[in-house]
């Protein structure tokens, strides 16, 4: 994600906490801060160019709490971020989808020894 002078509209997906923010991201450093990793990696979720900013680790280190997201095969653990992004110039853009269409898309989990329990309950969205 290219430095920007302006800030874009993202969701940020506590895991732990089960909840959905609405959240800015000004640089691809908050991305980092913001889901408590070292390094992240991305999975575009929609041709329109919403992309999950994840923990690129997070399924070989201690991260207990993580999600599912609704088309997607693999578990993803830790926090995670919802950003647009640009399909034409990679730059990043406010989101498509709506904070409700995320939820529904989303269950959260807890790694229990070598399986996972995955929540039921839709995040919470947090004003």
């Amino acid at each position: 994600m290219p430095k920007n002078t302006r800030s874009d509209c993202a969701l940020l997906l506590n895991a732990k906490e089960n909840t959905i923010t609405e959240i800015v991201i000004k640089d691809f450093s908050d991305i980092s801060r913001l889901i408590g990793c070292n390094y992240f990696t991305t999975v575009q979720v929609n041709d329109k160019g919403d992309t999950l900013y994840v923990d690129d680790e997070g399924l070989i280190n201690d991260t207990t709490v993580g999600f599912t997201y609704e088309g997607y095969d693999s578990p993803l653990m830790g926090n995670a971020i919802l950003l647009g992004t640009d399909l034409r110039t990679g730059d990043s853009k406010d989101i498509s989808m709506t904070t409700a269409e995320f939820a529904s898309k989303v269950k959260t989990l807890m790694r229990v020894g070598p399986m996972f329990a995955i929540n039921r309950a839709a995040p919470k969205v947090v004003a």
